[in-house]
């Protein structure tokens, strides 16, 4: 009888230790997280809705809303030519507040011309980075607006 008891005490000792062994292996956090999906958070990103208000070299008060992307291809353009650094610096405090309220860290680039206006922190060099980039029309322009994500 005691071989009995003792054959089950082993099977469910072994299974007690291969239950305790998955859920630390399931448990414990890797390495490096994975970023955001940078589809989704782009998504989220790019189609958000944005107000940038600020005084015109007339002195005039100047509001310019629209989508997060085409705000920043604009802006993008804007700085490239030199004509209207408020409006652009409006345009990066606006986005700042649309990525203030995302979970996790994210930057945003809007490149024209060779000219980059990007909102946002850099990520550590250690970080996983995840991006995607759209492209947008800004009169007979093009920007490009890359939206990158990565684990904290």
């Amino acid at each position: 009888m005691t071989r009995a008891i003792s054959t089950v005490l082993d099977a469910s000792m072994a299974v007690l230790l291969v239950s305790a062994a998955a859920v630390a292996l399931v448990s414990i956090p890797g390495d490096s997280p994975r970023p955001a999906d940078p589809d989704a958070t782009a998504r989220a990103v790019l189609a958000s809705t944005a107000n940038a208000t600020y005084h015109a070299q007339s002195g005039r008060r100047r509001s310019a809303s629209g989508c997060v992307a085409t705000l920043l291809g604009h802006a993008a353009v804007a700085a490239h030519r030199g004509t209207n650094p408020r409006f652009v610096s409006a345009v990066e405090s606006a986005v700042a507040a649309v990525l203030a309220e995302l979970n996790g860290p994210v930057a945003v680039t809007a490149t024209a011309n060779g000219t980059q206006v990007t909102v946002g922190s850099r990520p550590p060099p250690s970080a996983s980075v995840a991006a995607v980039t759209h492209r947008v029309a800004v009169g007979n322009t093009t920007a490009f607006v890359s939206v990158r994500t990565w684990s904290a």
